[in-house]
């Protein structure tokens, strides 16, 4: 590895990791009372980063293997083939996989979950710490293949867009298994809220892509705008409810 390789390595690493650790410091510290312990959050944001990673890659290479021939993942797909396939792949199948993997990090750390709003925040650290591995997959793509501009752009935008929105769906189902770790209710209402509100990020994220065509080119920008003020208003929300005794 060549000093330009490690230094695109770093930069790729800084620019992926370092917003989703800014927005969970920023959540924690809006904590009221007593506050969930660090090393935690950390297990947590790595088991998003790293298991969570892996179940969902899994699920969707055999997900890719039963529609395509070409097994890809799923952020590949509507560049290889952007059918109407493709598109139900990334609005329904995706966002039931990876929720789903998320989720079940977030239930192998139910142990820290004293209540309700612990649910919210380690939620919103698995979720934070799958859309820093996300972002590094991504990024490295573009950085690599399209330069520095391309990249920081595309840095930029994950930073405040899908990286917010994996903290707020995966909050929501953490706030389920804690709901149901205190009162006995059951968790997967709270998953498929959690997979609608990624569905529809996707949805409204991929207009351009599927429609720019029908609809003319401002499509990508009118898909984004909503894309993003749909899950700043999502985050928001989630930051308030944290921020209070009894979330």
């Amino acid at each position: 590895m060549n000093a330009d390789q490690v230094t695109g390595t770093l930069l790729l690493l800084i620019a992926a990791f370092v917003p989703s650790l800014a927005v969970l410091f920023w959540l924690r510290w809006g904590v009221r009372g007593k506050k969930e312990r660090w090393d935690d959050l950390i297990l947590t944001f790595i088991g998003g980063a790293v298991v969570a990673v892996i179940i969902a890659t899994i699920l969707e290479l055999i997900a890719a293997e039963l529609l395509y021939s070409t097994v890809v993942r799923e952020y590949q797909l509507f560049v290889r083939e952007p059918t109407i396939l493709t598109f139900l792949a990334i609005i329904v199948v995706a966002p039931f996989i990876e929720e789903f993997a998320k989720v079940l990090v977030v239930r192998n750390f139910s142990r820290y979950i004293w209540r309700p709003r612990n649910g919210l925040i380690f939620g919103a650290a698995c979720g934070l710490g799958f859309a820093a591995t996300e972002n590094f997959l991504y990024e490295s793509t573009v950085l690599f293949e399209e330069g520095l501009i391309a990249f920081l752009v595309l840095a930029f935008v994950r930073s405040i867009s899908s990286s917010l929105m994996h903290a707020a769906s995966t909050s929501v189902s953490g706030y389920g298994v804690a709901r149901a770790k205190s009162y006995g209710v059951h968790w997967w209402p709270y998953y498929l809220i959690a997979v609608l509100m990624h569905a529809s990020f996707n949805l409204f994220a991929s207009l351009g892509e599927f429609f720019s065509g029908e609809l003319g080119a401002a499509t990508s920008v009118y898909g984004l705008v909503i894309s993003v003020a749909l899950v700043v208003v999502a985050f928001l929300y989630l930051r308030w409810r944290i921020s209070g005794y009894n979330a």
